[in-house]
Order: C-alpha cells, then sequence, then structure tokens
C-alpha cells in the first residue's frame, strides 16, 4: 500500500472509523477531492464495507449561487436524509474548492447556503453515525494562493498528518493530559521573550486524535472527528496566568490570519496586547464581545509531528502551544460567550510543576 492516498484512506478507514464488514461507507466529495474519495472508496471495499459517494459539482454550485437559487439548501433532500440514516460512516471533503469566493459571500447568503446543517447533525446523531472531515478538501489550489501556500506540497502534508498513528497520538497525549489534570502551575517559555506562568484552577481535558469512540458518541456533534488530528485541550476554569506571550506561529480563526501577537496576562486576564496581522478583526471583535473576554480560559497543545505550520489544523502541531482567551465551553469550561481570541507559540519549553513535558516543541 504504497500509494499516499491509499495509506491515509486505510488509517481512516480501518483504524480511526473501523469500519466493518457490511457496513455502509458514505462518502461525499467535490470535484477537486475525488483522487482521495476514489481511495476511500477503493479501502471500504477491501474492508468488505458498501461506499457509495454523493458529489457536488463546482460549477453548478456557483451557478446557483449567481442566480440566487438558495431553496435547494434549505434542508436536506429526501434521498439524502435516507442516505444518511443509513449509513454507518460519512466521509466528508471540504468543499467548495473556491473558498476564497466563498467567504466573500455575505454571512446571510452563507446562512442561506448551510441552512441544511442543523438538520443533518439531528438525522446522523439519531442514527448513530459515526464520520470524518477531511482538511484534504481545504487544500484546494484556489485556497493555496489565498494563503500564500503551494497546493501539491500542502496536499501532501495534509495526507502525511492525517496518516499518523492515531494510537500513538492518544498515548501521548493522555500522558499530557493527566499531567495538565494533576498539576498546579503551567510554565511555557521560548527564547522569543515568551515567559508565561499559569497557575492552574479547575481543568476539563480532551484529547482528539481522530478517534471516533464511544465517548466522542456520546458528545455533541462528537460523532464527527477531524482529520488531520492531534491535540490536548485543556479549559481552565479560575486560571492565574502572569507574564507574557509572543506569538512566532500564525493561526486561522474564521478565515482571518492572525499573527505578530504579543499578549500580557496578569492574574489571568489580558491586560495588553499588540496583533499584526489580523488586528482590526479582532478588536472589532473584542469591543462587542461580552464579560469573560479577557479571561485566559484555555490551553491546547498539539501532538502530531507532521502538523508544522499546517492551516487549517495549524494547532495539531506537535509541541504548539495555544492559548485563548474567551470561549472555553466546547471543551466543558464555564466561559461560554460568542467570542474566541487564540495565539500559539511553537519550538517552546513546557513545564508542569518543574517536570518538563514539552521541550523546543517535543512533547515528552
Amino acid at each position: 500500500m504504497a500509494d499516499p492516498a491509499d495509506q491515509l484512506a486505510h488509517r481512516v478507514l480501518a483504524e480511526n472509523l473501523r469500519v466493518r464488514r457490511g457496513e455502509s461507507v458514505l462518502i461525499e466529495s467535490w470535484a477537486h477531492s475525488l483522487p482521495y474519495a476514489r481511495a476511500f472508496v477503493r479501502e471500504a471495499r477491501r474492508l468488505g464495507a458498501r461506499p457509495t459517494i454523493l458529489y457536488e459539482d463546482e460549477d453548478a454550485y456557483w451557478e446557483a449561487v449567481s442566480a440566487g437559487n438558495y431553496a435547494p439548501w434549505a434542508n436536506l433532500s429526501k434521498a439524502e436524509r435516507s442516505a444518511i440514516e443509513n449509513a454507518n460512516v460519512y466521509v466528508y471533503f471540504w468543499g467548495p474548492a473556491d473558498r476564497p469566493r466563498y467567504e466573500a459571500l455575505p454571512p446571510k447568503v452563507q446562512e442561506k447556503m448551510t441552512a441544511y446543517n442543523d438538520e443533518w447533525y439531528k438525522v446522523a446523531g439519531k442514527a448513530g453515525l459515526r464520520g470524518v472531515r477531511m482538511s484534504l478538501g481545504m487544500a484546494s489550489d484556489e485556497n493555496a494562493k489565498t494563503y500564500g501556500h503551494d497546493g501539491p506540497s500542502w496536499r501532501a502534508q495534509v495526507v502525511r498528518a492525517g496518516s499518523v498513528d492515531a494510537k500513538a497520538l492518544l498515548r501521548k497525549g493522555r500522558r499530557l493530559a493527566d499531567a495538565i489534570e494533576g498539576g498546579r502551575e503551567m510554565h511555557l517559555h521560548h527564547d522569543n521573550g515568551t515567559d508565561l506562568t499559569l497557575r492552574l484552577g479547575k481543568v476539563h481535558t480532551r484529547v482528539d486524535v481522530g478517534l471516533v469512540d464511544a465517548a466522542a458518541m456520546k458528545r455533541p456533534f462528537g460523532m464527527m472527528t477531524n482529520n488531520p488530528a492531534g491535540q490536548v485541550f485543556a479549559a481552565i476554569d479560575g486560571a492565574r496566568a502572569e507574564g507574557t506571550v509572543v506569538s512566532n506561529r500564525a493561526v486561522f480563526l474564521n478565515n482571518v490570519l492572525y499573527d505578530g501577537i504579543k499578549w500580557t496576562l496578569s492574574d489571568g486576564h489580558l491586560t495588553a496586547r499588540s496583533i499584526g496581522s489580523g488586528r482590526a478583526a479582532f478588536e472589532k471583535a473584542f469591543a462587542k464581545a461580552p464579560k469573560g473576554k479577557d479571561e485566559l480560559g484555555l490551553v491546547s497543545i498539539g501532538l502530531n509531528p507532521e502538523g508544522k505550520e499546517m492551516f487549517p489544523n495549524e494547532d495539531s502541531e506537535e509541541g504548539a502551544v495555544l492559548l485563548g482567551v474567551g470561549n472555553n465551553g466546547f471543551v466543558g469550561g464555564r466561559i461560554r460567550i460568542p467570542f474566541q481570541g487564540y495565539t500559539m507559540v511553537g519550538d517552546a519549553d513546557v513545564e508542569i510543576d518543574g517536570t518538563p513535558v514539552v521541550r523546543s516543541g517535543r512533547v515528552l
């Protein structure tokens, strides 16, 4: 199995989603992802499962947008609803390929084009479906130009990162999660000026490595994982953070690039900040956000050795530390507001209660 696409399909279907003989595998793909979708068809059949591809045509999609014909996206068709109800496994390759054009659409138009989403999750949840969102769909040539990537190189990296052994990542992630949950103080340091001490309060951790297990199935939307993956998330309520964080990794949030960030924190709150790329978007959202917007409530540490500076999964980079102010409710924290702000440091050192857990960006 030398073909990288076949290796990825095997990792995702056979190991991460544990596809069994006789199961129905539903694969949704746009034209630009069909070479990878075909690999998933081959692997599903090799496993004795029954694959079906749902195909979305790029030109037809944009013709509907140009005509203002949004009605077909208001809800699921009877055929698609039936397919989801009767599927065991679902694989979604993101689309359309022209993401820059999609992101330029007015928010109300985007809402109309995804109006079926809530219905989809209700049907999938009731069916007990387990699935994965493939970030390969984001790595189109059109999107690559926007973010300064080379399309083929970007896709090759996403394939490598998505093919990393999830069980190995899980072992590494559980060690980190146990250390964070049992720790009293975390120290983050980098020679770029980052020096932050975080006295841990009430901690909720979650390890995401691309596996859909029983625990994931119980969480809201947990039946859908992401590929590539590899993060330890920690929601920290009542954190007492003191110090400075200087980013050396870009973060993408809601398709805005945030880079050149310096945060100063005191008593767990963001007290001073400077932002290069993305400053206007951050300040606009921050000004509107409610109480809790300045609280440091989230820390994540990446686990994936192939994830370095890999949009849109940049937080999966091994040893990269992402810090978040605002909402941490999605990991079980108490700050549940419609605002998030992130910054990230790679190749740093992390200690918990004086014991190194990350050294120069490598998880120990």
